[in-house]
């Protein structure tokens, strides 16, 4: 029912134009009714009107029975229209973020694939269920520290192997360096505290873009940055490597340091990083996507600063923060 001349309707951001609008306000008004009568008073051609009534149905927002239309209640019809809508978006940008976090990787593919071509690229492709082997067959031959960028080791069933292995390494005197993102300290603190008092050396970032490990002249990422089950890629390409270790270096100089991690330092941590974000004026939906915090975790956590500071609104907490030498 596309009409080039009709304004826009506020139910455009459902799927709806404004001559369907049109048809459905002329339902609200008349229900029950039939399609022939709609059709009359919103003066469109019964096809139209038909076509309109048909898409009503399909999202709730209309009942057909026979040639009897009769409207849904609006305020229940829509609001569950609108929730639908609402999360569909939700996934979308989702979708788009995990997209945006694929494209290094992209990028490099790109790369690698165009022309002119060369020698091949040092690029070795093996099967996740591998990564155990891989890393300890890439640890025990190279020298030197050890770097790493985990953003869920603590999720995925290797995870657990490969922090075993690394605790003997760290035992034995290996160097490490590690970045977390900051959920790690409401997700997994255990798991971050376990290498820290092994004497690896933590930061800790928002977030982090993928899994990186650097072993000596080799480098291992996943051939998805945001995880899943995807091949590993260890790359032994002197200029990629380096790459890799650049990256490490930049988003290392980015982190915090984690000063210690006993007793209570998960959580003061979490809230130093919050209550920063505080004093910069990010807002709660801004601040949860950063941490990787529910909206409801993030809402009740600024409660708490704010009490235990004494401040009547978020800018007063920033600045009672900065004064007590918090942040």
């Amino acid at each position: 029912m596309d009409d080039a001349s009709a304004p826009a309707s506020p139910l455009t951001a459902l799927g709806f134009d404004a001559a369907e609008e049109a048809v459905y306000r002329a339902l609200l008004r008349r229900s029950p009714t039939t399609v022939a009568g709609l059709a009359a008073a919103v003066r469109r051609s019964r096809e139209d009107v038909a076509t309109a009534v048909r898409r009503f149905e399909a999202v709730g927002l209309a009942d057909v029975h026979g040639e009897t239309v009769v409207a849904a209640p609006p305020d229940q019809a829509l609001r569950r229209v609108i929730d639908d809508e609402g999360r569909r978006l939700r996934e979308g940008q989702e979708q788009l973020d995990a997209l945006r976090r694929m494209l290094p990787s992209l990028a490099a593919e790109h790369m690698v694939a165009g022309e002119p071509r060369g020698e091949a690229v040092g690029i070795e492709v093996v099967e996740h269920d591998r990564i155990v082997e891989v890393v300890q067959s890439l640890t025990a031959r190279a020298s030197g520290e050890l770097l790493w960028i985990r953003p869920d080791q603590w999720r995925i069933p290797e995870g657990h192997a490969v922090d075993a292995w690394v605790a003997d390494l760290l035992r034995s005197g290996r160097r490490s360096r590690v970045i977390y993102p900051a959920r790690a300290l409401e997700e997994a603190p255990e798991a971050v505290r376990r290498r820290a008092e092994l004497g690896e050396n933590v930061r800790l970032l928002a977030d982090v873009p993928g899994r990186l490990a650097v072993l000596g002249d080799v480098a291992i990422v996943r051939e998805d940055l945001a995880g899943g089950s995807g091949a590993v890629l260890v790359l032994r390409q002197p200029a990629l490597v380096d790459l890799a270790r650049a990256l490490f270096e930049e988003l290392w100089q980015r982190a915090l340091a984690v000063p210690g991690l006993e007793g209570e330092g998960g959580r003061s941590m979490a809230r130093e990083l919050l209550i920063e974000r505080l004093a910069r004026g990010a807002k709660d939906e801004q601040i949860a996507r950063e941490l990787g915090l529910s909206l409801r975790t993030v809402r009740r956590r600024v409660a708490e600063i704010l009490d235990e500071l004494g401040a009547s609104s978020r800018f007063q907490a920033g600045v009672e923060a900065v004064r007590r030498g918090w942040i």
